[in-house]
């Protein structure tokens, strides 16, 4: 049997059926990608448990062990370890198939910032990912613990560290993707930085509530992911006044 050639639709002329058969396409590849690094991440689950309780490990007292309380939570803990860094490892692919998502209704000039697209949504991803991991869980657990004192010893299990874990890692993450979603919104003319700037103490009030839901509930914790969250929109701010488009510009004016 012959099969023809598909022809691409013009995205403006997609009913919202199609729409949402196209974002479930994209959606499956994405799930389709982790599965394949699921693959090649779940031989390496002990290692990877290794690197993700280090700064745990290192916080707590000498003599407390990180335990586990049920008969399936060690070998429940080990695949989730795996799929984490499938996830990770997969970023790439899964900001690629949501820019062929988005791409059909972009200008030809503007579908050439594939790449760029891409690896700025990865890199400021991982970076996130990767402050929570190297800043704010060791100085976080340092301050926690510090409060059992000598009578208490620190005894967490495992699947409620991953859950805190896993938590802390994306919300880093997600939040630190602030000036690249800038970046898209000041193109598309919805943002500008004067708007911005003149909205800065409404911004300073929500991601001060935003770090109070994310994070444990202790200011210590809080502050550490508002100080960067500040700073990511003090960066937004003169991203949007670099690249905000004419017509934002006129409507300024």
């Amino acid at each position: 049997m012959r099969i023809g050639k598909i022809k691409k639709k013009d995205p403006n002329n997609m009913t919202i059926l199609e729409h949402i058969e196209e974002l479930r396409i994209r959606l499956l590849w994405i799930v389709g990608g982790i599965f394949v690094g699921l693959a090649l991440t779940i031989g390496h689950s002990q290692q990877i448990i290794d690197i993700i309780i280090t700064p745990l490990k290192q916080a707590l007292p000498h003599g407390s062990k990180i335990i586990f309380t049920g008969v399936t939570e060690a070998f429940w803990v080990r695949l989730e370890a795996a799929l984490i860094a499938a996830i990770v490892l997969t970023i790439p692919f899964t900001f690629y198939q949501i820019w062929l998502f988005i791409a059909p209704g972009l200008k030809d000039n503007e579908k050439r910032l594939a790449f760029p697209f891409v690896f700025a949504f990865s890199f400021f991803f991982i970076s996130g990912v990767a402050f929570a991991y190297k800043v704010v869980l060791p100085l976080g657990f340092k301050f926690l613990l510090h409060y059992g004192g000598k009578e208490l010893s620190a005894m967490p299990t495992i699947r409620q560290y991953m859950y805190l874990f896993l938590k802390m890692v994306t919300a880093f993450g997600v939040v630190f993707e602030l000036p690249v979603v800038t970046f898209v919104l000041a193109r598309l003319g919805l943002v500008s930085g004067k708007d911005l700037l003149k909205k800065f103490d409404y911004a300073l009030l929500v991601i001060f509530i935003v770090a109070a839901i994310l994070t444990p509930p202790d200011v210590f914790t809080q502050f550490l992911m508002a100080t960067p969250l500040v700073l990511l929109y003090i960066l937004s701010v003169i991203i949007a006044y670099m690249f905000s488009t004419k017509k934002t510009k006129d409507k300024e004016e």
